[in-house]
């Protein structure tokens, strides 16, 4: 009969996988090495485009791909946990750090590329022996290393606090010069990585950024289909809708921040033919006369509604939903369509908003976000219908 301890202890590690949802069984050391990054650029859609050209490059290279964490910034949270509560400066906030499989299906992205481990999970079973301190090399360019006092590793949020939360102090760096680019999808930068970084000298390329270009890639873009939520956001989400929404139902994203207005002021002189995700709209062109203006990248009221009209006339839906960053509109959208219910959702999750922006019937979208490209790659696994503020569609050249 086996102890009562014994009894015990396997209760407790049943409670734990049951709990935490995630693969408790031992990893192996994989003497095919590893590539791992910190996901420094960005907010949630920012960094799972870095994640998809991360998972494409490892694949490229035939590495095991270290995923890690989501960085969730201090400024994209509420101040105040209740009224009355003390609110901290962003500078004294720290980041949270959420596992990739908080979000997303691990075991689907492995139907694309098994050979991924999660970043706790491989600090866990090799911070203090295959990777223990003394072993640690950070990787970059030669460039970045110049503009950085000579060194790999930088400092500040969220570069050092990324690699101080798992408790990585890096020994040294090794800088790259000449022929090397991210994009393996071509034979020669793909061998130029096998053959000049050898897992057996180097097991672990540790890059101070994501090892991914931008845009995306047509293949890395189409590994969305990989990208499955978590149950527990899809339960709610539903939820959101049925309480919420009536169907048919169009989803927008208004990108309006002041941040988003800086970024905006690049596209007012019209010289532009990609800003950030503008690909989604304009694809990979060179025709010269395809520039991002600003109405493309910003939109005033009275552009939102008039364009928003073309879609509605043709849509006939019932209700709007408004993802923003920074303006709802609901009172100036309400009043341009009475007979439509306008619902916005503050819940301060970004996964939500994309989830609703997915499920709706028609979704119009922001041609530089790279908020709207998420939505917009799956929707495209859907072959759901996409149209966007400021840029032509099938409705009205105008739009």
């Amino acid at each position: 009969m086996a102890s009562i301890g014994f009894k015990a202890g396997l209760l407790l590690v049943v409670l734990l996988k049951i709990c935490s949802g995630r693969n408790l069984l031992q990893h192996e050391w994989d003497p095919k090495g590893y590539v791992m990054y910190c996901p420094c650029m960005g907010q949630f859609s920012g960094q799972t485009e870095q994640f998809l050209g991360a998972l494409s490059f490892a694949k490229g290279i035939n590495r095991v791909l270290v995923i890690p964490n989501y960085i969730n910034y201090p400024c994209g949270r509420k101040r105040h946990a209740h009224p009355g509560a003390i609110s901290l400066p962003v500078s004294r906030q720290h980041n949270i750090y959420k596992s990739f499989d908080d979000y997303f299906n691990l075991d689907k992205v492995k139907e694309y590329y098994p050979d991924v481990i999660l970043m706790d999970e491989f600090m866990d079973a090799f911070g203090d022996k295959e990777w223990s301190e003394g072993k640690r090399l950070a990787y970059c360019s030669e460039k970045a290393a110049e503009f950085n006092e000579g060194a790999c590793p930088r400092k500040g949020n969220p570069f050092s606090e990324f690699w101080d939360h798992f408790d990585i102090k890096f020994d040294g760096s090794k800088e790259w010069s000449g022929d090397f680019h991210f994009n393996v999808e071509y034979d020669q930068w793909r061998q130029n990585w096998e053959e000049d970084y050898k897992p057996k000298d180097h097991p672990v390329l540790a890059f101070m950024s994501a090892p991914a270009i931008s845009p995306l890639t047509e293949v890395a873009g189409k590994l969305q289909e990989y990208l499955e939520w978590q149950p527990t956001i899809v339960e709610k989400c539903d939820k959101i809708i049925e309480e919420n929404l009536i169907r048919p139902y169009i989803g927008i994203h208004l990108r309006n921040g002041a941040d988003w207005v800086r970024t905006c002021q690049l596209a007012e002189e019209g010289e532009y033919q990609q800003l950030m995700s503008s690909r989604q709209c304009t694809g990979v062109t060179h025709d010269d006369t395809i520039k991002i203006d600003h109405k493309m990248c910003i939109q005033s009221e009275e552009q939102v509604i008039k364009d928003l009209a073309h879609v509605v006339r043709k849509e006939q839906p019932k209700s709007i939903f408004v993802a923003t960053d920074h303006e709802s509109m609901v009172e100036e959208l309400q009043e341009a369509f009475p007979e439509i219910k306008i619902f916005h959702l503050d819940p301060e999750k970004p996964e939500h908003d994309m989830y609703i922006l997915g499920q709706s019937d028609h979704f119009v979208g922001n041609c530089v976000s790279a908020f709207s490209h998420y939505v917009r790659r799956e929707r495209d696994v859907f072959s759901k219908p996409n149209t966007y503020f400021g840029w032509k569609s099938n409705y009205h050249d105008e739009l």
